[in-house]
């Protein structure tokens, strides 16, 4: 009478020590199927808490020619568990039996023996889906015999004693060998026994923020799902770990406004089992707008324009360049340029107009009036004997800004015509029309010394001005 109330009493405290508080996450069996073996074992009535081990083994062969040869009476040898590498669970011997699968007497008569598909030092190792529903069934085991868990209490099969001496059984086995891990499984087999601590954290890039952020939430205790919240208000639910808000699409910060908010991340486990973290994040988004260069508004233009937009206070993932309501180019890189010739346009007003995409899905436009003229046509000048520059686009004290076409026309024929800028060569032109693309964006604002140069059959002409850079 006494031992048996000693007996009952450790079982209490064992009970007091290992089952959790209310609230608490409890073991669940894993789905399996039972497929009793034909003899190969020893008929017991073992009590759940006369298991104190669990013995992690490998079939050394594929899943179900395993089954049909641990069934079979002639092996001489079986397991009450087998998990395949999709994560299917098969019985063969009842826990209260008395399975053979570790090589020694003593320690089959207390403990359940787990088969994993695979091979010992096969390169492909262990599935996640074996991790997981093994994982789960030595969880029930554990906490149905209230066995600690611990690499004391659920071993290897290279762990068990052999009965002449050394390691794995009377045969010397070395499974699960050095592709099993231990430290995930024990982990995996925590949790799923209730022992991790259920919390939830959000996790957010620190500081001010702007644009589109990434939002997680970092959980452990067996979280299933996390509820998103933004001021109160319930905004993504994610039912598939790693869990993020937006399935991983970010947070845009855009929509909330500036100032101060209240995220919450609400992370469950279960009825009952859940943890709630809430953090305050400070939105500052810059206003997003557009400049221009190299077309001002009611400009009159006849050739080409050539317009360079530049977006503020985000990045542009998309710039759409309209002339008069009609789509002509859609750029997705800076520089965003566009150039139109307005040759063959009407004269009259035409609207150059720019409409930008934020990548946090904001839009910003820029509307650009020009007038198109058709100057009138002017006589032929008389040619002249002697060689000279006749005429330049370009005029002195003028101001310009943006891509600038400078042509020259020379009154005689010319071999060459050489452009300098500020006392350097900055192109020539062998060809009618003489013409040099002169960026003056580049330049220092001010006044600028050129000079065209003309060259023809032993003759030179030359030309300076003096421009204005905007």
């Amino acid at each position: 009478m006494g031992r048996l109330f000693l007996h009952l009493a450790a079982l209490s405290l064992a009970a007091c020590v290992l089952v959790p508080a209310a609230g608490g996450a409890t073991a669940v069996r894993p789905p399996l199927v039972w497929l009793k073996g034909e003899g190969n074992f020893t008929k017991s009535h073992r009590h759940p808490a006369s298991i104190d081990k669990i013995v992690i083994h490998v079939t050394e062969g594929a899943f179900w020619g395993s089954v049909r040869w641990l069934q079979s009476p002639r092996a001489h040898a079986s397991s009450h568990y087998i998990v395949a590498r999709n994560g299917r669970i098969v019985q063969l011997v009842h826990l209260s039996d008395i399975a053979w699968h570790a090589g020694n007497w003593k320690v089959n008569s207390h403990s359940v023996g787990i088969e994993h598909e695979g091979y010992t030092y096969g390169s492909e190792g262990f599935t996640d889906a074996q991790y997981d529903s093994s994982a789960r069934l030595a969880a029930w085991i554990a906490r149905r015999s209230l066995m600690p868990i611990d690499r004391k209490h659920i071993i290897g099969h290279a762990q068990v004693p052999a009965p002449g001496g050394g390691l794995g059984g009377s045969s010397h086995h070395t499974d699960p060998g050095p592709h099993w891990n231990w430290r995930r499984y024990i982990r995996l087999v925590r949790r799923y026994a209730g022992f991790e601590k259920l919390s939830v954290t959000p996790q957010l890039p620190p500081g001010t923020l702007r644009g589109v952020v990434p939002w997680r939430a970092k959980v452990t205790g067996g979280v299933t799902s996390v509820e998103f919240s933004i001021n109160g208000r319930v905004v993504w639910i994610d039912r598939r770990a790693p869990f993020a808000f937006a399935g991983g699409r970010g947070l845009n910060t855009t929509t909330l406004g500036n100032g101060t908010h209240v995220l919450t991340v609400h992370g469950i486990a279960g009825p009952g089992r859940y943890d709630i973290a809430r953090t305050t994040i400070v939105v500052d988004n810059k206003a997003f707008a557009l400049t221009s260069a190299g077309a001002r508004p009611w400009t009159k233009v006849r050739g080409t324009v050539t317009l360079r937009v530049r977006p503020w206070g985000a990045k542009a993932k998309r710039v759409v360049f309209r002339v008069d309501g009609h789509r002509r180019v859609v750029d997705s890189h800076a520089p965003f340029l566009f150039a139109w010739s307005a040759k063959r346009a009407k004269p009259g007003k035409h609207v150059l107009q720019v409409v930008a995409t934020s990548v946090d899905g904001r839009d910003a436009n820029l509307r650009i009036p020009l007038v198109v003229s058709r100057p009138q046509p002017k006589p032929k000048p008389v040619p002249k004997p002697t060689f000279e520059i006749a005429a330049q686009t370009l005029s002195d004290g003028q101001q310009v800004t943006g891509l600038v076409l400078w042509r020259v026309d020379v009154s005689r024929p010319a071999t060459r015509v050489e452009f300098w800028i500020d006392g350097n060569l900055r192109g020539t032109d062998l060809q009618r029309p003489f013409t040099l693309g002169w960026d003056t964006a580049s330049e220092t604002p001010g006044e600028h010394s050129i000079e065209a140069r003309a060259f023809g059959a032993g003759r030179a002409a030359k030309a300076p001005l003096t421009v204005s850079v905007g």
